[in-house]
């Protein structure tokens, strides 16, 4: 119920808009639907948002205000593309289609009309692709795009009849009768026009009925076929004789079936008829059409007759078309008798009349390409500030989610702290609880340990009893085996006492034998070792023999081999030579190929920058152009009724009576409030005219300075200059994707360069450090400082995406990109690096990975070139 108010509030304002808007109060419309549109927005109601923004749309398009209307019809738009409303959407498109139509950008308003018919045909909605087509076909016929309106209109013919939507069939054949007769394709004009005639025959009104068949009249008569032509001539007269203009067709047809008296009589009542309606120049036209008549006849007197009125009227009325074709039936005449002198004369009034009219155009496109950067501009503003508004909404939006975020939270705590209270509550309850339970089991506890000690202290007593028993039965063992020990040791001492002695004796007589042995033993062993040494040598020798033999034969083996090899390789080194020389005059053209090359990618790469240099000034000189050619036909538009208002001036200065100059008080009345109002639009005009003209002129000495044509010889340039006009090239990419930060050092003084290519340098880097950008927050920093007596400074800074080490190290090479294929040569820091040295500079750059990256240049003041001018390999 809190919106429900609010919601009836905007629905009565709703109705109040609509019910002022169908009155013609269109004031008061707009008054209803601003006040109803904050009310819409404020319950954030998206169904009335839309009916009052088509509503407000509809209001400004009525009054011209294309600005507006636009405006709200885009915001519908953008609002249904976000919120996925197909039908919305295919509504604001044709909203939007219709408003360029009434401005006169009339390819703007076929692209949307036709983005409308394709969403109908998914959506599967016949009758708002049917709508969306026609709509399409009477843009190209209001612009003159003849052919385009025939494909559209038989487009919709054959979607008509398919899809059983008759109502849109008679409308579709009249266009294609309409347009083929303008084409000038009579059959087909003639299978549309028999159509549509047989559809409306029975059902449509005389008017119509009547306006048919006379176009049908004139296709018959065109194509020759004289009866048909006369059968619908007379039908269009006899279902519409109000018409005079029905008459001709008429008159026309008669004197091709040979009925001339007939057709004279039709003429010469089209003429009393014209006569009596006070229409000159349709009396002038019929006496033409009657002197062709009596001349095709052979009637020459008649025709001079005719054509000498004719002549009277239109020059008396001063009616040049008519008096152009009077003149051409005179010579006609004149040549058919065989008149050479008035053939002649004649012959020469009509050319001196049809150079003052002219060489009649043919129908031609009404599309305008400033009506279309007009309407183009139009949008890209509204786009702007519908982003603008948008961009506040959403900070509001979340400003209010943020509040209500921490609402949420606080009462989140609260409610915690509550739960909290009640679970140490819960807690503290069953502590006490378990407090209780320590103190039962402690007490039980306790009783059982006094029972386990008391068991122990027993145990313990027992254990201390039997022990002490052990220990004597210990003692009295321990007591009889020192006694075993004792006797066991004294026996012992008698053996050992015997068992020396006879070892003594076996040792003396060992010693004796083993003496004896060892002397005949070495003896023998000395001879056999002398023995065995010898014959070692010798086999030793003999085998060292055979050793060499074999090694001098594989020495011999090797060298034959060598030789053998060295000769093959003799071969294969003529071969290699020989290879060498045709791989070295290979190398020589690729090197060649690859020089042609880099001179077509270096071209490339200047080729780009001229793209990005002409593309940046037509659009920046967009806008000016638009003021000023908005302005300049507004202010034709206000001259023109500034004229009327000075007729109506002129026309009681000449008056004589009082009273009939105070019958025009009340109109001079109105006619000074609407002069002032000029005067203050023109004046507002006027300025809109000089701002433009201003920011053209801005912009082309910026072009001036930019490219100059001094690239062959050293000048002195100001830097912060240059950086500007590189700047102004840059606008159209940078102005909705960074804010440029200029921190300018005004004492630099000038410097002696190549102003040209430093700005070409300065393109490159700029436009480099948009690209690294991401998102609409982007910044760049540009700095210039002067260091001291002999260099300056130049930083340009961004905080994009940076750069790794690797690629750090290899962005001045030659080809070398990180660009998306197709988005770049490789060669702009190449070229820039060969420009900075080529001034005796240098160029520094300092980067990290998601933090921007930083170029820093010094240059000298003062340029000392050596004797080789690197001219020719830059430019």
């Amino acid at each position: 119920m809190a919106q429900e108010v609010p919601k009836n509030e905007a629905e009565t304002l709703l109705e109040k808009t609509n019910y002022n808007k169908k009155r013609g109060n269109l004031e008061g419309a707009l008054g209803y639907g601003l006040l109803g549109l904050d009310q819409a927005e404020s319950i954030n109601d998206e169904s009335l948002i839309f009916e009052f923004k088509t509503i407000l749309g509809d209001i400004y398009q009525s009054r011209r205000d294309y600005k507006k209307s636009i405006n709200y019809f885009l915001s519908i738009v953008l609002s249904a593309k976000r919120t996925g409303n197909q039908e919305h959407l295919a509504k604001g498109y044709y909203n939007l289609a219709s408003t360029y139509s009434s401005m006169g950008a009339y390819n703007k308003a076929s692209d949307y009309y036709y983005q409308v018919s394709v969403i109908y045909d998914k959506l599967g909605v016949k009758q708002g692709k049917a709508n969306a087509l026609e709509a399409l076909g009477m843009n190209y016929v209001e612009s003159n795009q003849t052919t385009k309106a025939i494909d559209t209109y038989e487009r919709l013919l054959k979607m008509a009849l398919s899809d059983k939507l008759y109502s849109y069939v008679g409308r579709a054949q009249e266009q294609l009768f309409n347009q083929y007769q303008i084409l000038g394709n009579t059959p087909q004009a003639l299978k549309y026009g028999l159509s549509f005639y047989e559809r409306i025959k029975d059902r449509g009104n005389d008017r119509q009925i009547a306006e048919a068949a006379d176009l049908l009249a004139g296709q018959y008569i065109k194509a020759g076929e004289v009866k048909s032509g006369l059968k619908y001539a007379n039908i269009a007269v006899q279902k519409n004789q109000n018409k005079i203009e029905y008459l001709d067709n008429q008159a026309i047809a008669l004197a091709q079936s040979n009925e001339y008296q007939r057709a004279m009589a039709v003429v010469d009542e089209a003429i009393q008829r014209s006569e009596k309606l006070r229409r000159s120049e349709d009396v002038a036209r019929y006496y033409n059409l009657k002197a062709k008549i009596a001349n095709d006849k052979g009637e020459y007197k008649t025709a001079i007759n005719a054509l000498a009125k004719a002549e009277e009227i239109a020059v008396s009325k001063n009616i040049k078309p008519v008096l152009l074709s009077t003149y051409e039936i005179y010579v006609q005449n004149y040549k058919k008798r065989g008149m050479d002198s008035q053939y002649e004369d004649y012959q020469k009034l009509y050319d001196d009349v049809k150079l003052q009219v002219g060489e009649v155009e043919s129908r031609r496109s009404k599309v305008s390409v400033s009506k279309e950067n007009l309407a183009e501009s139009y949008e890209q503003e509204a786009r702007a500030e519908i982003s603008s508004s948008e961009n506040q909404k959403l900070a509001k939006e979340r400003e209010r989610l943020r509040s209500e975020q921490k609402l949420k939270e606080l009462q989140l705590i609260e409610q915690r702290s509550k739960l909290q209270e009640a679970e140490l509550q819960q807690i503290e309850l069953e502590t006490q609880k378990a407090r209780q339970d320590m103190l039962l089991v402690e007490q039980a506890a306790t009783a059982k340990l006094n029972q386990e000690q008391l068991e122990r202290l027993q145990l313990e007593a027992e254990m201390t009893r039997l022990a002490e028993a052990e220990r004597q039965k210990e003692r009295d063992i321990l007591q009889k085996e020192s006694q075993i020990l004792q006797q066991q040791i004294e026996f012992e001492a008698k053996q050992s006492k015997q068992a020396k002695l006879l070892q003594y004796i076996v040792i003396i007589g060992s010693v004796v034998i083993l003496s004896i042995l060892a002397i005949a033993f070495f003896r023998t062993y000395n001879t056999g070792k002398t023995i065995k040494e010898q014959n070692r040598n010798l086999a030793e020798q003999q085998k060292t023999i055979l050793n060499r033999n074999i090694q001098l034969k594989k020495s011999s083996e090797a060298m034959l081999a060598m030789n053998n090899k060295l000769k093959k390789a003799h071969v294969n080194l003529k071969v290699l030579l020989k290879k060498e020389q045709s791989t070295r005059e290979e190398l020589e053209k690729a090197n060649k190929e690859i020089k042609n090359t880099q001179v077509h990618l270096v071209q490339a790469e200047k080729m780009s920058s001229l793209g990005l240099l002409t593309a940046g000034i037509a659009h920046e000189i967009n806008n000016p152009i638009n003021f000023v050619s908005s302005g300049a036909q507004s202010l034709l538009r206000n001259f023109e009724e500034i004229k009327n208002y000075i007729e109506n001036y002129q026309k009681v200065i000449a008056l004589d009576n009082i009273d009939e100059i105070k019958k025009y008080r009340t109109i001079l009345q109105e006619d000074e409030e609407g002069l002032i109002e000029l005067q203050n639009g023109s004046e507002e005009l006027l300025a809109d005219v000089n701002y433009g003209i201003s920011r053209i002129t801005e912009i082309v000495n910026g072009l001036r300075s930019f490219s100059r044509h001094d690239e062959a010889e050293v000048k002195d340039a100001d830097i912060n200059e240059s950086f500007s006009s590189a700047l102004l090239i840059l606008k159209n990419k940078y102005k909705n994707k960074a804010k440029i930060v200029q921190n300018l050092d005004e004492s630099i003084p000038q410097i002696q360069c190549f102003p040209g290519q430093l700005n070409q340098v300065f393109v490159n880097l700029v436009n480099n450090a948009l690209d690294a950008l991401e998102g609409d927050d982007g910044e760049i920093t540009i700095s210039t400082k002067d260091i001291d007596e002999n260099a300056i400074e130049i930083t340009i800074q961004d905080n994009g995406t940076g750069m790794t080490e690797e690629v750090r190290e290899k962005i001045f090479d030659p080809f070398f990109t990180t660009k998306d294929i197709g988005k770049g040569t490789g060669l702009g820091l190449s070229i820039s690096h060969g420009i900075i040295e080529k001034h005796n500079g240098t160029i520094k750059v300092e980067s990290e990975v998601g933090k921007g990256t930083t170029f820093i240049i010094r240059l000298p003041k003062k340029l000392e070139l050596g004797e080789r001018v690197l001219e020719g390999q830059l430019s």
